[in-house]
């Protein structure tokens, strides 16, 4: 009995170990001889295009992500698309996000695209490139996946209705005024412009108009930036701008362009548009010009005598003048004298002093008129006109006191007054002799030391 008591202590002591390692061997059960976490993989579980895809057409792929896996979650999904020759991400970037697909679990997700004006008809491939993470216990490990979807591109000539497919819109300017048929240098003016959306069914939203005048034109008001709220299908929006024209610029046509950006709706999807307008401006510099320096202005001229009519013109305008002719008339438009004198060009000018000899044999005050005839830089014939006085006199003769004594006067003198002239003539011819003579004796006297008092 001694001996049959340990052997049923060490018993005890066995069942005793052994059936406080079974919890211990249920936790190994759990954890430690499991079977290892399956990696978990991404695959398309469906997609498709909210359209019928033509070549042009813009549309929308959608498609759904599947996490295979029962256990983990994929985190951090970055999805980068390719269209290939075929398709074209139609706005913004080639790839699409996503924090987490929970385990077993699926994420939808939509991209646009254009299908390629050449793009031949049958099947055309997107192909989506997909790397993601995921956890097992602390330990992170990184996958990626590739897959691809095929689109049907089909012939033009079985094209889906048109309520099916709807067009870009475009803005136009459909009317514009300026006031006149032409603008003057140096003229503030208003330009009132409509644009028109031309498309059906699609309106335009946030539309931005920011004017540009180039080298010719700047904005009088303001500033050069106009906002329209929106601009409905077929509908128009009007803009009015007060513009000044530049003084410095030659005649010509010049463009004031309308830079214009928008956005719409279309499927759903915002998309931005823009579009770059011109419109013509014809701008007509005002002729500038001037006489100057005109030599017989408030001048006294003589009777029968030929005179110089010299003058200045001054072209201070922008203006060619072509042909120019001067011409010089009197109060009754009669032509005294013409000039050719050819081209002169804006900011020079003609000066002359041959050009127009004249003579007056009318005494008097004489109003008289310089006219420049040309043409401007379209052709046309015009001209310009100054007035000034000419005082016509007499000829002087500065003899004409002494020797102007007329045939009656000499008759009418009386014989005393003859004979009294003649005798003082006569006194004066004697009285030079004798002092000639005293003047040669007084010169003897004085070479031969002889005094010679006579007495004449």
């Amino acid at each position: 009995m001694k001996r049959i008591k340990p052997i049923f202590a060490v018993l005890a002591a066995i069942i005793m170990m052994f059936s406080m390692a079974q919890p211990v061997l249920a936790q190994g059960e759990d954890y430690g001889d499991s079977p290892s976490i399956l990696t978990p993989h991404i695959v398309a579980q469906s997609f498709s295009a909210d359209k019928a895809v033509y070549n042009g057409t813009v549309f929308n792929l959608s498609f759904t992500l599947k996490n295979t896996s029962t256990d983990v979650d994929v985190r951090n999904v970055l999805i980068r698309l390719s269209g290939g020759e075929a398709f074209a991400v139609n706005s913004g970037t080639d790839t699409v996000y996503a924090d987490k697909i929970a385990k077993n679990g699926t994420a939808t997700f939509s991209k646009g695209f254009v299908c390629a004006d050449n793009a031949p008809a049958g099947m055309g491939i997107i192909s989506a490139s997909v790397s993601y993470e995921y956890f097992e216990g602390e330990e992170k490990f990184s996958a990626s996946e590739e897959f691809t979807f095929s689109i049907k591109i089909n012939e033009l000539e079985t094209s889906a209705p048109s309520t099916n497919q709807n067009l870009t819109p475009q803005l136009l300017i459909s009317k514009f005024s300026f006031g006149s048929a032409e603008v003057n240098g140096g003229e503030v003016f208003n330009l009132s412009f409509s644009v028109k959306n031309n498309s059906s069914s699609i309106k335009v939203q946030n539309v931005i108009v920011k004017l540009s005048g180039g080298e010719a034109f700047v904005v009088a008001d303001g500033t050069d930036t106009i906002s329209v709220d929106s601009i409905p299908a077929k509908g128009s929006a009007n803009i009015t701008k007060a513009f000044k024209s530049q003084s410095t610029i030659p005649s010509g046509i010049y463009p004031i362009s309308a830079s214009i950006s928008f956005e719409y709706f279309d499927g759903g999807e915002k998309q931005q548009g823009s579009a770059d307008l011109v419109m013509s401006i014809p701008v007509a510099q005002q002729d500038k010009i001037s006489f100057e320096g005109i030599s017989l202005s408030e001048q006294t001229i003589t009777q029968g005598q030929e005179n110089d009519c010299g003058f200045q013109i001054i072209n201070s305008g922008q203006t060619r003048l072509s042909n120019c002719k001067v011409v010089l008339v009197d109060d009754n438009n009669l032509v005294l004298g013409s000039a050719y004198i050819g081209n002169i060009e804006a900011g020079t000018q003609f000066s002359s002093n041959y050009n127009l000899p004249v003579t007056f044999e009318q005494l008097g005050e004489k109003k008289l008129i310089l006219v420049l005839e040309y043409e401007n830089e379209e052709g046309e014939k015009k001209s310009t006109q100054t007035e000034f006085k000419v005082t016509v006199e007499e000829e002087f003769n500065p003899f004409e006191d002494v020797f102007d004594d007329t045939e009656d006067e000499v008759n009418t003198v009386s014989p005393v007054k003859i004979i009294a002239i003649s005798l003082g003539v006569l006194a004066l011819i004697v009285g030079g002799i004798i002092g000639t003579v005293v003047a040669v004796k007084k010169k003897k006297a004085r070479k031969g030391s002889v005094v010679i008092d006579e007495e004449i």
